[in-house]
């Protein structure tokens, strides 16, 4: 029996620590690419269904941030709200990405103020029945304040509306990959498009151990992360591949809400930058540490061309810290 409890004991000790994470996904009910081809209501109706087909299969919780005006564009308002409310039949909560995807960087406190109320327009009523239930607010571009008083004056305007600011801890980048993924579909380059999948679930699942390494050296420990992904093809295409993998590196999907109960999501971001960076960065930043990000992975560079021909270049993609640094 003692060799036994000695057994016990060792493997409770060597016992790879449970991981957790909160899934998060924006710019719905759908994030389209506009690259022609057919009509958008029936692409994002196949890709609501399969993402939400992923999400039931794995148990896995859901914030999922709307833009409103998506919902007004073309004649299919009804159709759209209805992609709305399968998301909150799912269980998914829904928050506010202010109503037309708007740049805090590029407008006054004032009309970004007004785009945080009109972003309530579709979503407060969807939520009526599940009240009460946590008010997110997500950044689009996750551009909080170019500015001190800017910073300030929006997120004491979010507290007074009772809303709480969605972080994230883990950038998939995969408006990136989706633009170059549904582009080689349209053109019936099958081959492209399966390499482009594999490439960027092997980025997301770079991106995640980074944020294993990263946020020990800023809390300590292995916190819960939060990860940003779209409401896109891509994502509807390999969602259910990709929450695997997750879960064989022992993750389990929580609600954000418990991500956010733990000590790490008190830490203040005071980071205040015109970039849009995680909260790992902003949080290294905000308590004044110095850690090198720079093992920090970007998309791989012939992806970043697919996207961008002519230039050969990517945007700085929003949770970069290296977009941070520019």
């Amino acid at each position: 029996m003692l060799v036994l409890a000695t057994f016990l004991m060792l493997a409770a000790q060597t016992a790879p620590t449970p991981r957790s994470m909160a899934l998060t996904f924006d710019d719905l009910p759908y994030a389209d690419v506009n690259l022609g081809g057919e009509d958008a209501l029936p692409r994002a109706q196949r890709a609501t269904a399969a993402l939400l087909r992923a999400l039931v299969s794995h148990r896995a919780p859901a914030v999922a941030f709307v833009n409103d005006a998506i919902l007004l564009s073309g004649r299919e308002v009804e159709a759209r709200i209805t992609l709305l409310q399968q998301w909150v039949n799912a269980g998914a909560i829904l928050g506010n990405h202010t109503f037309s995807h708007a740049d805090f960087n590029t407008m006054t406190v004032e009309k970004f103020e007004a785009e945080i109320v009109m972003g309530e327009l579709f979503t407060r009523p969807l939520m009526k029945p599940r009240q009460p239930y946590t008010l997110y607010f997500r950044y689009p571009r996750t551009h909080t304040g170019d500015t001190k008083r800017k910073k300030k004056v929006i997120e004491e305007f979010l507290a007074t509306r009772g809303y709480k600011i969605a972080p994230h801890t883990i950038d998939s980048s995969d408006f990136i990959f989706n633009a170059a993924f549904v582009r080689a579909r349209i053109s019936s380059d099958e081959a492209t498009a399966i390499r482009i999948r594999a490439a960027y679930l092997d980025f997301v699942i770079s991106a995640t151990q980074f944020a294993e390494r990263i946020s020990p050296r800023i809390f300590g420990r292995e916190i819960p992360q939060t990860i940003l992904l779209h409401a896109n093809d891509l994502n509807a295409d390999c969602l259910d591949e990709l929450l695997s993998r997750l879960e064989a590196r022992g993750y389990q999907f929580i609600p954000l809400d418990a991500a956010m109960a733990d000590p790490a999501y008190q830490t203040r971001d005071t980071l205040v930058t015109s970039f849009g960076p995680t909260w790992l960065w902003r949080w290294m930043k905000s308590l004044g540490m110095t850690v090198s990000f720079s093992d920090d992975p970007e998309p791989p560079e012939w992806v970043k061309q697919l996207l961008n021909p002519a230039t050969r270049t990517a945007p700085p993609r929003p949770g970069s810290h290296h977009a941070s640094a520019r």
